[in-house]
């Protein structure tokens, strides 16, 4: 009994983790979910602002739609995807999750990341609307360009909706498990 008692003394510890306390985890996530509701709220503006592209019959009204976009992408959508982004590792890193310990995390990182990517296409074609709305007028409206960079946007926007809507439902039920480690796959 006393060989059993030094074997289990002379196991390496185990590493510890960055932790942080109770009230720390709690602001964090709050700073993850306020960011993160930011992120999703200027998509739905986004979304109502397209909506009332394709409905307007007035050239300023088409060309302030496309501003507006532009201004809650430069504001808004960044602010709230990268404050989510970092909130989120953070959360990851310093709590008992990881990085990559979990596959729901492993996903939520990457579509966080695949819709800032398309963020930053969709902008482009943003800015192309704007362009064209401001020297065409309604006659934009009739330029194949025009007319393919808003069906693009708008389906970049459906994307960051419905992606970001994923990304909590994953929050919430926290699917798939546990990722194997290294030594337990070879066990």
């Amino acid at each position: 009994m006393a060989f059993s008692l030094e074997v289990s003394q002379k196991r390496p510890a185990e590493p510890k983790r960055n932790r942080i306390t109770v009230t720390q985890k709690r602001w964090l996530l709050s700073a993850h979910l306020l960011c993160i509701t930011a992120w999703l709220g200027a998509s739905f503006c986004t979304l109502a602002f397209s909506i009332t592209a394709l409905f307007t019959t007035d050239p300023h009204v088409l060309n302030a739609v496309s501003v507006f976009i532009d201004i809650l992408d430069h504001t808004i959508i960044r602010i709230g995807a990268g404050g989510t982004l970092l909130t989120g590792v953070l959360l990851a890193v310093l709590t008992q999750w990881g990085l990559l310990r979990f596959y729901w995390i492993t996903v939520k990182e990457i579509v966080s990341i695949l819709c800032i990517t398309v963020d930053l296409i969709a902008i482009r074609w943003n800015e192309q609307l704007i362009s064209l709305s401001a020297s065409q007028g309604l006659h934009a409206l009739s330029n194949p360009v025009y007319l393919t960079n808003r069906t693009l946007l708008f389906v970049g926007i459906l994307f960051h909706i419905f992606a970001l809507l994923g990304v909590i439902v994953i929050s919430i039920f926290k699917p798939w498990g546990q990722r194997k480690s290294f030594h337990q796959r070879r066990a």
